[in-house]
């Protein structure tokens, strides 16, 4: 589940930029209408469509400047020359010494209102170049704006991104995934005027139900009875349902007796433990349903179990196991099973296996000739025993690949939700030193992603990856290349806590502008984030809740409503309007 590095969160915050001096109080930012608006786009509109602060007159926005004048720049090598990028001197430019994966990140001095960025390429020889515009929101949070694949660019030649609508931002990322001279820039500038963040959204967490043992994840069955199925990670599986003799209904009760009590087969605790639970399409006739748990071996195991004639207690003796995934250590076991929305086959997180410091060294992640490292997919409702292997999976009778991986690239994909209504798959990854990530696959993929781990970790090279499996281990050999990966599409640093954990699509009745928007959070620190994706990868995430426990998983009733899940102090809260 979680990263275990918890007690090094102070030396995890590799990419933690130290705030710059304040503005001078003629230059202290003033609030606009037209802030406002970009800030709350990614609350008030559907996905590429912003709409504008209503009812409010938008003045004429202050002059647009290059803003960079002030800023921090951090580049992923040549620090010494960093500052040439911004010093307004086209002769003068930065060089990182290394060709792709190299970034150059601007921290500015406060948010700025952004609408534009512009690029000058220091680049010898010209050809085709991938860069990638990465903006900060203030959250802590980064996320992806915009992909800019070229067919052909040379030194001198500028590359400008609009930014529309303008966007509250105090952080901008260049990253460069493939060029045919070393990463390098002439100039980049950031144009925009003051501004302030405009306050959280009216969101807060209302507490619907207590007394769990450290649940992990929070499931509907699908059936119409509106029960809530909470999963403890010791190997008990309890019923939640509506109180109706609570004030408005709002609180759940927890029934006495589990619905599933499987804690003498399961290995407990930690990273292992009971998982998580997946109810079939049709379940009210079907009534069998999976789980995943680590057992006594150390392996991960997904078994199918059966309702008896009482539809509020299972049978713990009719467990069949589907599929056992060998794990060489006690963390990263993944676990986490879904069915697919529009394919209705089972998909399962699986995670590198872990290791001492945690860096993947047999390197599962880039090894598809393992189920590790991965999110796999079969299908388990076809009758075939244990399981068949979908005909359009992407590696089927591919050498040296196993037939059910989905995607690969993956440290430990623990909380991995589908949008229930476009099919899209959103997986956040836990990151290892410094970076959390969520990655994105959109309905129409074919599968086989490779999301870069170990070779990334979020959108930076893994420095501490050492050499590749079986090739001689010196410097020669210390390869990074984003070529052929899929980049994540946000990502937050360990300043900001110290492991990701998902996740639900709000499609619910009563939160209208949190439609379409995907939740995460952190389990050290309990922040809330919302990401919202748009046309052209214009990706945009914001803070949403501060809350301050530690979270283990969110999860959503069969209506769309979206609850957190406390995993030390038990309870289960709904995500409401403040």
């Amino acid at each position: 589940m979680k990263n275990c590095c918890i007690a090094a969160i102070g030396l995890m915050a590799l990419l933690a930029v130290a705030a710059c001096a304040p503005l001078p109080e003629s230059a202290q930012p003033t609030e606009t209408a037209a802030a406002a608006s970009a800030t709350a786009a990614i609350l008030n509109a559907e996905t590429g469509t912003p709409t504008a602060a209503p009812s409010t007159p938008t003045p004429t926005p202050p002059p647009s400047i290059n803003v960079v004048s002030s800023a921090e720049v951090v580049p992923s090598s040549g620090q010494e020359s960093a500052y040439f990028a911004v010093d307004g001197d086209l002769d003068s430019l930065w060089n990182s010494g290394r060709i792709p994966l190299g970034w150059f990140r601007i921290a500015l001095d406060g948010p700025y209102l952004v609408n534009r960025v512009e690029l000058v390429i220091a680049q010898a020889p010209p050809g085709p170049t991938t860069h990638e515009l990465w903006l900060g929101d203030g959250s802590g949070t980064r996320s992806l704006y915009e992909r800019l694949i070229n067919e052909y660019t040379e030194d001198g030649q500028t590359l400008t991104v609009t930014i529309e609508p303008p966007r509250s931002i105090n952080e901008v990322l260049v990253r460069t995934v493939s060029s045919p001279s070393w990463v390098a820039w002439r100039e980049v500038r950031v144009f925009g005027a003051p501004s302030l963040n405009s306050p959280l959204p009216a969101f807060k967490l209302s507490k619907v139900a207590a007394g769990l043992n450290q649940p992990v994840q929070l499931k509907h069955a699908g059936d119409g009875s509106g029960r809530l199925f909470a999963v403890e990670q010791a190997g008990r599986i309890r019923i939640l349902r509506k109180d109706a003799a609570s004030s408005g209904g709002a609180a759940w009760s927890v029934d006495g007796t589990p619905f599933l009590d499987i804690s003498e087969r399961v290995s407990c605790c930690g990273e292992r433990g009971l998982f998580d639970i997946a109810f079939p399409p049709d379940y009210a006739a079907k009534q069998h349903f999976y789980v995943s748990y680590t057992n006594y071996d150390g392996q991960t195991v997904i078994s199918r179990y059966r309702a008896t004639s009482d539809p509020d207690m299972a049978d713990p003796a009719s467990g069949e196991a589907i599929l056992k995934i060998e794990q060489p250590h006690e963390t990263h076991n993944g676990g986490r099973i879904l069915f697919g929305p529009q394919d209705g086959y089972l998909y399962i997180g699986s995670g590198d296996g872990g290791a001492p410091a945690f860096n993947d060294p047999d390197n599962h992640g880039q090894d598809p000739s393992t189920l590790l490292g991965t999110i796999l997919r079969i299908d388990v409702e076809s009758g075939v025993e244990p399981y068949a292997i979908p005909a359009s999976n992407p590696f089927t009778h591919v050498e040296d690949y196993r037939d059910e991986i989905w995607a690969y690239g993956l440290r430990n994909p623990w909380g991995f939700a589908f949008d229930r209504q476009t099919g899209a798959l959103f997986i956040p990854d836990v990151g290892n030193i410094t970076l959390e990530e969520v990655n994105y696959q959109p309905a129409t993929s074919t599968g086989g992603e490779n999301y870069g781990w170990r070779i990334t970790e979020g959108s930076a090279c893994f420095e501490q990856w050492g050499c590749i499996k079986g090739e001689p281990c010196d410097v020669e050999h210390w390869i990074c290349s984003a070529e052929g990966q899929t980049a994540p599409v946000a990502e937050y640093d360990h300043a900001l806590g110290c492991a990701i954990v998902g996740g639900a699509v709000y499609r619910g009745p009563g939160l209208p502008q949190l439609q379409g928007v995907f939740l995460f959070a952190d389990f050290c620190r309990g922040q809330i984030w919302g990401l919202r994706g748009g046309s052209q990868d214009k990706w945009h995430s914001s803070l949403l809740i501060k809350a301050s426990l530690p979270v283990s998983a969110i999860g959503e009733d069969q209506d769309g409503n979206v609850y957190v899940i406390g995993y030390q102090d038990g309870v289960i809260s709904m995500i409401t309007k403040e």
